[in-house]
């Protein structure tokens, strides 16, 4: 485990791991902002009017655009995450578990440095809190 970060070298450190994530996951909204408008053209009566085989296509890159959309969405979430990190890099507690206040492990934070929990109590919330995939209200 490592304390958290006291000396300006260490909080830069962190702030470019998350600047670094926040780019990637930026890039990876565009990309699919430029594909999910796609998506919007056809609408409740494509399906009924395609012969069979184009259905199945069509039903298809519904559900590509569905999957993509999960994907922005958990990328979204990601972004508020690394805010929160941001906050708490800001005000001392980055590093700490917001659940238990226990060191957070490095290796954790060096593979995903948002995290604002430790192991044990990131275990309990997605056990109390599952996964739940929304769908854009057109799919």
């Amino acid at each position: 485990m490592t304390l958290p970060p006291t000396t300006d070298a260490e909080r830069q450190h962190w702030r470019d791991a998350l600047d670094a994530r926040e780019a990637a996951l930026a890039s990876q909204l565009r990309t699919v902002a430029a594909e999910l408008p796609d998506a919007r053209r056809s609408d409740a009566t494509e399906l009924t009017r395609a012969p069979a085989c184009d259905r199945v296509d069509i039903a298809g890159e519904r559900l590509h655009h569905g999957l993509r959309y999960a994907e922005a969405e958990r990328d979204m979430a990601e972004l508020r995450e690394i805010d929160a990190a941001r906050a708490r890099l800001d005000s001392g507690a980055f590093g700490r578990c917001i659940e238990c206040g226990a060191e957070i492990p490095h290796a954790r934070l060096q593979a995903q440095p948002a995290a604002a929990r430790c192991l044990e109590c990131q275990a309990r919330h997605e056990q109390a809190h599952p996964a739940q995939v929304r769908l854009p209200p057109d799919l």
